[in-house]
């Protein structure tokens, strides 16, 4: 006779692919996935609302954005005519943002370009994207 214990079979259990889809998709395999931490959420979400702001803010105000540009681009010519100077610390105004800063690549512009995108992507897209959305909103 052929014991209880032993005569129970595993049994392999398939799941759908609707499962197999929300398990993928969960907030917990997709963070260990693209080595999401708490700061780089709270840095995507605060550039994503930062993009939908701009975006919303833009759209809603878009003659005082122009007239804003137009007097800065009076503000460079009277900077290249040598009338004015001014000085921006870029180092400290990216610190200040939160922007990291690539080296300075002599060699290659497309190359420095490059670096600063793979150092950025992440907030880069959740700009664009708020950014959309804002606009679409407003």
């Amino acid at each position: 006779m052929v014991d209880g214990a032993s005569a129970v079979k595993e049994v392999a259990v398939k799941t759908g692919w609707l499962d197999a889809i929300k398990e993928n998709l969960s907030f917990e395999v997709l963070s260990k996935k693209l080595d999401l931490t708490k700061e780089k959420m709270v840095a995507l979400v605060v550039y994503l609302g930062a993009g939908l702001l701009l975006g919303f803010l833009l759209k809603r105000f878009f003659k005082y954005v122009l007239f804003l540009a137009a007097i800065l681009i009076g503000l460079y010519f009277l900077q290249k005519s040598g009338a004015i100077n001014i000085v921006i610390d870029w180092n400290k105004m990216n610190d200040f943002i939160g922007i990291k800063s690539v080296p300075q690549v002599d060699s290659n512009l497309f190359l420095g370009y490059w670096l600063w995108i793979k150092a950025n992507v992440a907030i880069s897209i959740s700009f664009l994207i708020g950014f959309i959305i804002g606009w679409k909103i407003s």
